[in-house]
């Protein structure tokens, strides 16, 4: 643990340019794992693999749990599934005009890139795989539209893990460092899984979108600091 939180602030801390424009293998091996592991569940869901041979009986069982569980746990997967979409959105709305009133173009241009084109590829990717969403006789987050990839985790990956790579820089200890990066990957996590609670979502969906998240966070985000380093505005 305390190596951790030693990486963690030398990567912060070290020169004065971001972190991706200083190490930009960070990004493409983000890129890399990421894309590597969309393909091989966009794969299995092309040719009905035998990673979709868990994805049913899982999701039954957390339905029935749900139906049966408690209202308050309801509730608060209703609001954790929020972050991902409703939430969101009005965060970034919020950031992006903050951001334009400032002119700060590089945390601007990071969010559009990032989120916005990460939204853009949602709808791309969704209706190339055309995967129904579960389906069951008592909904209780009916949904249009396919689920594939899930869309919630892919922008829990892009929206989140940009503040956190945003704020990573100002951390001025590893402990709060590694505070940050557990309470992101925690709210990611709890996205992910508040979509499979209410029955949205298989779980191959959720992965591929934290995949996908992960493939364009690394490319996008990487391919913006390199060019503002070397074309500062």
């Amino acid at each position: 643990m305390p190596n951790l939180r030693t990486a963690l602030g030398s990567v912060a801390t070290r020169g004065s340019r971001p972190i991706l424009a200083r190490v930009p293998f960070i990004g493409i091996g983000l890129a890399i794992a990421g894309g590597l592991i969309f393909a091989v569940l966009a794969y299995n869901v092309r040719t009905n693999g035998p990673l979709l041979a868990w994805d049913l009986p899982i999701i039954q069982a957390l339905h029935q749990r749900a139906v049966h569980g408690s209202p308050l746990v309801l509730t608060l997967m209703k609001i954790c599934g929020a972050l991902g979409r409703e939430t969101a959105a009005i965060i970034t709305v919020l950031l992006a005009g903050y951001w334009l009133v400032k002119r700060r173009w590089r945390e601007l241009t990071l969010l559009l890139a990032g989120v916005a084109g990460g939204e853009i590829w949602f709808e791309i990717l969704s209706r190339l795989f055309g995967r129904h969403r579960p389906v069951f006789p008592d909904p209780l987050d009916p949904l249009p539209g396919p689920g594939f990839p899930s869309g919630h985790s892919q922008t829990a990956v892009l929206l989140y893990g940009l503040l956190f790579y945003l704020l990573l820089p100002r951390l001025r200890s590893g402990r709060a460092r590694l505070l940050a990066a557990a309470v992101t990957v925690l709210i990611a996590l709890l996205i992910g899984f508040a979509r499979l609670y209410m029955g949205a979502h298989y779980p191959t969906d959720v992965l591929a979108g934290y995949a996908f998240g992960l493939f364009w966070a690394g490319l996008a985000y990487t391919g913006v600091e390199l060019y503002y380093a070397r074309y500062p505005s």
